[in-house]
């Protein structure tokens, strides 16, 4: 999967992540990603959190996190991400 738009980068955050049946894994609450010779940024992995809002503020052992390599996207939509695992 390919992100094309560099800047699409920040419009991962916070979107929902199913795998391919539909199951909720969480939200997108970062990514590691790294420039590349050439100028553009490769996405590495997402960074996934389980917790809400409210277990999000909460601060210091807030929401369990997960981690997906970009090579599971399978698909993106305005609304999710869509990977295999």
């Amino acid at each position: 999967m390919e992100l094309r738009d560099p800047g699409a980068l920040s419009d991962l955050l916070g979107r929902k992540v199913v795998d391919r049946s539909g199951r909720r894994l969480g939200r997108v609450y970062e990514a590691k990603a790294h420039w590349e010779g050439d100028g553009t940024v490769v996405i590495d992995e997402l960074i996934l959190s389980s917790g809400g809002l409210r277990r999000r503020l909460r601060g210091p052992g807030g929401p369990e996190k997960q981690v997906v390599p970009w090579e599971a996207v399978v698909e993106l939509s305005d609304e999710q991400v869509v990977v295999r695992r």
